[in-house]
């Protein structure tokens, strides 16, 4: 039996961001009317027997710091809340390529710079588990759509764990491909030297055709892959997968330090049932990477000071709170302090190159906390005074400062039903070998129901 034609399935999608539009915020614009023309396109081709791709007629969401022409692209922001881009970003482009029906902007913390995704100017995206609490940032308005079902595939951006940190939340697939794989062309920046671009998905099979089409290699259904050699490959989709023999990492001083005891718990039956399906789990030390928070926020703000020099300090008030005394605190890291910054990456870098040439995958928590209201999140609510918008960040940043790719699976809920998230990361440009890990641990984990979102 025939399923629902690209049609039908977009209008399925638009009533579901109408039907869900109070209870998550997650858009600030739909699209429907270009939708709909490009569902009528995309059907017509299918029809005639043309296909594009792998995301041919399907729904796909784009997080509002992604250009989109002819569309408003606020950025998250007041100060560009009018924008309306003359082109497309490059990765907007190539799904409009690949034949993908664009459905709207996803809400977005302000210029994606924190980790809650509440909005000053637009309201807090709901968290689709519990909306009294984060969706996490900065692409929770994309991880929110697509862990409720109501988009299979979204484009997030990942500066210091944006895409993941959300789908770790959530309970969504989010996948940050190797720093410069994509264009970043036509995306408003946060830190140029760490922003990337990525999918959200429900599956790691939507993550995987997403990134096919955004990486441009995609034909007939095929991607590129690259060996650990540097040799390229051409694999079948969807990606082969088996964790025989695999080798996984695990850095547990890091990982499972400062650790949510439920998160801990979840996260260390992940790690036993991938052993009991084959993969070698074997544990390592990597104490480069202590302290990568402090770190991060000594390369982010400085860099995001840059971008915002056209605008800050004059139009300091239109800034929400956060983002103006993040903004103010940048002015005060010194340029050596700055550089030192980037030598520790450097060294964070070739530290994880070295324990990568013996193990294939590093695996450990997404974040090391469960979700919680955004009001906490500058209080030192954790042990030792940590701030839950930082620890957010904790195990996120070692594989933004060194540019690996990395990818968060739902693994478990809590007791109180929130998501807990796996993270596995593997070696520059090992994206195939990566998502084939991870598909290997769905199949391990077994269905991965998303929750009910009441109606608006």
């Amino acid at each position: 039996m025939a399923g629902p034609s690209v049609t039908q399935r977009t209008e399925s999608t638009l009533a579901a961001i109408e039907r869900t539009r109070g209870a998550l915020n997650a858009f600030l614009t739909v699209t429907g009317e270009s939708a709909r023309t490009e569902a009528q396109q995309a059907e017509q081709e299918m029809e005639s027997g043309h296909t594009r791709g792998p995301l041919h007629g399907v729904p796909v969401a784009i997080k509002d710091l992604i250009a989109t022409q002819g569309t408003r692209t606020t950025a998250g922001s007041r100060i560009l809340g009018e924008w309306i881009p003359a082109r497309d970003a490059d990765v907007v482009w190539a799904l409009r390529e690949a034949g993908a029906v664009l459905v709207g902007k996803t809400n977005t913390h302000e210029f994606a710079f924190g980790t809650t995704n509440d909005n000053p100017h637009y309201g807090a995206t709901k968290n689709p588990w519990n909306p009294a609490l984060t969706t996490g940032g900065s692409s929770g308005g994309s991880a929110a759509a697509v862990a409720a079902g109501v988009v299979d595939v979204a484009l997030g951006t990942d500066t210091a764990g944006s895409i993941r940190i959300p789908a770790a939340l959530c309970g969504a697939v989010g996948f940050k491909p190797t720093y410069g794989l994509l264009p970043v062309r036509g995306v408003v920046p946060l830190a140029k030297s760490l922003d990337t671009v990525g999918p959200l998905a429900r599956t790691v099979d939507g993550a995987a055709a997403a990134f096919e089409v955004l990486a441009g290699q995609g034909v007939g259904g095929r991607v590129w892959g690259v060996g650990k050699d540097g040799t390229h490959t051409l694999h079948p989709t969807p990606y082969t997968h088996s964790l025989k023999g695999l080798k996984i990492g695990v850095a547990e001083h890091y990982v499972f330090d400062r650790v949510d005891p439920e998160v801990e718990s979840a996260v260390r039956d992940a790690l036993r049932a991938l052993a009991a399906a084959g993969a070698d789990v074997r544990t390592i030390t990597v104490p480069e990477i202590d302290g990568c928070v402090d770190v991060g926020i000594a390369i982010v703000r400085p860099e995001a000071l840059a971008f915002h020099s056209r605008w800050y300090p004059e139009r300091s008030g239109e800034y929400g709170e956060d983002v103006a005394k993040a903004l103010a605190s940048a002015v005060e890291v010194r340029a050596s302090a700055y550089l030192a910054a980037r030598r520790t990456q450097r060294r964070i870098r070739a530290a994880l190159g070295r324990v990568l040439d013996e193990v294939d995958v590093l695996a450990g928590p997404t974040v090391p906390i469960l979700a919680f209201p955004n009001a906490d999140a500058f209080r030192p609510v954790l042990p030792g005074g940590e701030l839950p918008r930082h620890a957010l960040t904790r195990l996120t940043y070692p594989f933004s400062l060194s540019g690996l790719p990395a990818i968060s699976i739902p693994c478990a809920l809590s007791r109180h039903h929130l998501p807990i998230g796996l993270q596995l990361a593997a070696g520059p440009r090992q994206e195939a070998l990566l998502l084939a890990a991870a598909r290997a641990f769905e199949d391990v984990r077994g269905a991965w129901k998303p929750p009910q979102v009441a109606s608006s």
